[in-house]
């Protein structure tokens, strides 16, 4: 395959799987959760698997773009996701309120490794683990 070749099989992934994959994550990770009761662990880890075929993108703004989007897209599934409980609620309210700040919580939490990377390919690890903090305190003051 030549270097255009790989680009272009790249943004295909990119833009095609990648969002299906970030819909569907939270339905797997849901299961882990339940035995793992660590979800700004387990989630940061399933999005960064995300990230990895993000930064391989040739543009920055692009994966900035894309992972906005993943973020958003795993925002929308988890609180799919949630609103099973739906009838337990009063009002709509609360699953509108969630669904705009879980989806600016996955946002920054992909953006924050995104940019971790571009910094150096080896502080992936750190973005990482700063997600991973940042989720926790979300979880501590959203609860």
């Amino acid at each position: 395959m030549t270097k255009s070749n790989i680009d272009s099989h790249n943004k295909t992934f990119a833009i095609f799987l990648l969002p299906l994959m970030a819909l569907i994550a939270p339905f797997l990770v849901f299961p882990i959760e339940m035995v793992l009761p660590y979800p700004y662990i387990v989630e940061e880890i399933i999005k960064s698997l995300l990230i990895i075929n993000v930064v391989k993108l040739p543009s920055k703004k692009i994966q900035i773009f894309i992972g906005i989007c993943l973020g958003v897209f795993f925002a929308v599934s988890e609180t799919v996701l949630y609103s099973f409980n739906f009838f337990m609620l009063t009002s709509i309210i609360p699953l509108i309120e969630r669904l705009f700040l879980t989806s600016l919580l996955h946002a920054l939490t992909i953006v924050v490794m995104i940019l971790s990377n571009f910094i150096n390919k080896k502080l992936l690890p750190l973005g990482v683990i700063l997600a991973m903090i940042i989720h926790y305190f979300y979880n501590l003051l959203a609860l």
